[in-house]
């Protein structure tokens, strides 16, 4: 059953859009805050990539005060997004959704930046005015921790049924006080600061809470696509109808094709899909080019327990065609040392020390399950190889790249051999023309011009 089939069942078989809580005088519904995490555990196995323990409240509680002298300047946009989204730019770590409108562009606009996993100095960090979202989360943890401590949901047998659908459950009551606390707390902080005239996001399936404050005052909120979009991503998909109060009004893609995604009975309530393009293609292949290294493949590893599975069949087809190609790994969040802890033989292979988009501009073919680069490398004239590891790349990616003729599907090393004979000297400027409904070109020029028209 795919995940959409998934989100279809719990949601056409309960009645998810009357699980509400009451609070400050008014009733929230629940479920969508509860619907991340409950996919996001079905298909990875735990609710969040990263767990709540001491190093991660040490690590918030050290970027308190990083970038705190730009609270209090007046802005016109406010950018919600996370340090995992920057990458090195002519020496300085940039935010590949926002650094360009944010430093280029006539608007003052402030970064408010969850610092997870990765943690760049200021110095080297390009935003010109950044602020931690530590600062925010504290105020937030303390205001649900003593105020909202006997917070309940109206119906708990509906909730009961819910988290049934997953192994465990999730941490409801943590998510309640989240998103109470996030709608309070913003409240409180546009009544303190001045406000934005748009407030823009890169993840809006993580900030209900913040987006309800948000447009009860007026303020459009704009998500940029972060990564795929695709019918089974559970995050946008939905078989029932709720209120728009809480989702951004306006969804900007990197390419046409996800307008489908929210047809066909979807009912997420967005105003607008408008694709853009993406400022980090355009800026790689505007800066690198191939070079003369030969026969590289670049692996681009996934998170979670089907990691093992991908690390085999890598580790199997080394054996076979190792001789003829060089293998070059990809990392997400987890370092080489602990996947060597997992699996001693992943030792043996080179893992890349650039990013993904340098990476990938230089090799001669591109592997993956369902990662969104998988996307990403055909606008840098790189054809993939996708390894149907438990039925994902298909799941996740056939609707978007099953008639691209530079993308193959495998299940087997030697199938891969036969796809890869057949790809790998595939003309660049042909895989780049291929995806253009999936990559849109022109970001700066897309960009600028509906900027223009939402901050007249």
């Amino acid at each position: 059953m795919t995940v959409r089939e998934q989100v279809r069942k719990l949601e056409e078989s309960l009645p998810v859009e009357e699980l509400n809580v009451t609070a400050f005088g008014k009733k929230f519904q629940v479920y969508p805050w509860l619907k991340g995490r409950l996919f996001h555990k079905l298909i990875v196995g735990v609710e969040t990539k990263q767990e709540r323990n001491f190093g991660l409240y040490w690590k918030q509680l050290t970027s308190i005060f990083y970038g705190i002298f730009n609270l209090f300047g007046k802005y016109d946009i406010w950018m919600y997004t996370t340090s995992m989204e920057r990458r090195m730019v002519n020496g300085k770590y940039t935010d590949k959704l926002f650094d360009y409108v944010g430093n280029e562009l006539k608007w003052k606009s402030l970064i408010i930046e969850s610092r997870i996993l990765n943690y760049y100095p200021r110095r080297k960090v390009a935003s010109k005015h950044v602020i931690s979202r530590s600062f925010f989360l504290l105020f937030e943890e303390l205001y649900g921790r003593i105020f909202l401590r006997k917070i309940q949901v109206n119906n708990p047998e509906l909730l009961e049924q819910i988290n049934a659908h997953v192994d465990g459950g999730v941490a409801s009551r943590l998510l309640i006080r989240k998103y109470l606390s996030q709608y309070r707390m913003t409240r409180f902080w546009l009544k303190v600061l001045p406000n934005p005239k748009i407030v823009m996001m890169s993840v809006a399936y993580t900030n209900f809470g913040a987006i309800l404050a948000f447009k009860e005052k007026g303020i459009k909120v704009i998500e940029m696509q972060h990564g795929v979009i695709t019918d089974n991503h559970h995050a946008y998909n939905y078989f029932k109808k709720f209120e728009s109060n809480q989702f951004p009004d306006t969804i900007l893609t990197i390419g046409t094709k996800e307008k489908l995604v929210f047809s066909k009975g979807n009912q997420f309530p967005v105003s607008e899909i408008i694709p853009v393009g993406s400022y980090i293609i355009d800026q790689t292949l505007s800066e690198k080019s191939r070079g003369n290294q030969k026969n590289i493949i670049l692996f681009t590893l996934q998170d979670g327990s089907i990691a093992e599975k991908f690390f085999n069949f890598i580790l199997e087809l080394k054996k076979e065609i190792g001789q003829e190609y060089q293998f070059l790994i990809q990392p997400r969040h987890v370092t080489k040392e602990e996947y060597v802890q997992q699996i001693p033989e992943v030792e043996e292979l080179e893992f890349s020390t650039e990013h993904f988009y340098e990476a990938a501009i230089k090799s001669d073919c591109h592997v993956t399950i369902y990662s969104t680069t998988a996307i990403e490398s055909l606008s840098l004239g790189t054809p993939n190889i996708l390894i149907d590891i438990e039925g994902k790349a298909t799941e996740q990616l056939q609707n978007t790249l099953g008639n691209n003729i530079y993308t193959a599907f495998v299940q087997s090393t030697q199938e891969f051999q036969v796809a890869l004979s057949q790809l790998v000297n595939s003309e660049r400027e042909l895989v780049i023309k291929s995806n253009e409904e999936n990559i849109m070109p022109g970001f700066k020029d897309n960009i600028q011009s509906f900027l223009n028209s939402e901050l007249k």
